[in-house]
């Protein structure tokens, strides 16, 4: 992967962990996977299928 775009990758890791509130001091990627699959997973419990 070309320097810029892992940059860019790495500044959008940040952000989206600023904005759930996790620490991007100490959670890495794939924990942050992890913890916004579990909030998905909450959040559509109750959906019903189209």
């Amino acid at each position: 992967m070309p320097p810029e775009l892992r940059t860019a990758h790495q500044k959008n890791d940040i952000a989206v962990m600023e904005a759930y509130g996790f620490d991007v001091k100490t959670m890495n990627e794939a924990d942050c996977v992890a913890a916004l699959m579990q909030r998905y997973k909450k959040l559509s419990i109750n959906c019903k299928p189209i």
